[in-house]
Order: structure tokens, then C-alpha cells, then sequence
């Protein structure tokens, strides 16, 4: 596993939008019932980005950096909720969704 932690904030969300670029345009990546392959070790290291990058300390969405993946063309949405708010987020990408959280 890639030890992420000596990267800064927007070195992070730069690398995840790397990231969501290089397997949105990868057809051979498994996708399962709209999901992504958890099994593949560029989703698995965009889930950990994303959980880094999009959940706040509080636990809460962090909405300034949702707004930059979504400026690069991820919409970013709710997966699951309880009545405190988000249990697990979805990045939308062109053929299916990456869950985190």
C-alpha cells in the first residue's frame, strides 16, 4: 500500500482527480452492478483518497473539496444517510460509482 500522509491537502485532491481521470478512461476496469471493483488497487486508493480528502474531522462532508471534484467532472453524491447526515458518499464516474466513507 502507497503511505499517502506526507502529501498536502491539495497535493491530495490533485492526485485523487489523477486518479478518477485515469480510471474513468480505463474500460478494462471491472464494473458490477454500477460499481466499481473494490479489487482493483486504483479504486481502492481513490477510496482512501476520498475518505482523506472529502470527509472533514467532524465527520462531515468536506463541501469546498467535494466542489473541486466536481468542478473536474465527478458528481458527488449521498450513498447511504441516517437522520445525522451522510453514512457513505458516491463519486459518479462515466460507466458506474466509487463508494467511500
Amino acid at each position: 500500500m502507497i503511505d499517502y500522509t506526507y502529501l498536502e491537502m491539495e497535493d491530495s485532491l490533485n492526485l485523487l482527480i489523477f486518479l478518477l481521470k485515469s480510471v474513468d478512461s480505463d474500460t478494462l476496469i471491472e464494473v458490477t452492478n454500477d460499481y466499481y471493483s473494490v479489487t482493483h488497487p486504483l479504486v481502492n486508493a481513490i477510496k482512501y483518497l476520498a475518505n482523506e480528502c472529502l470527509i472533514g474531522e467532524d465527520g462531515h462532508p468536506d463541501r469546498e473539496n467535494m466542489d473541486t471534484i466536481v468542478r473536474a467532472g465527478f458528481p458527488i453524491f449521498p450513498g447511504e444517510q441516517d437522520r445525522f447526515g451522510w453514512l457513505t458518499g458516491c463519486i459518479e464516474l462515466s460507466r458506474g460509482l466509487i463508494t467511500f466513507g
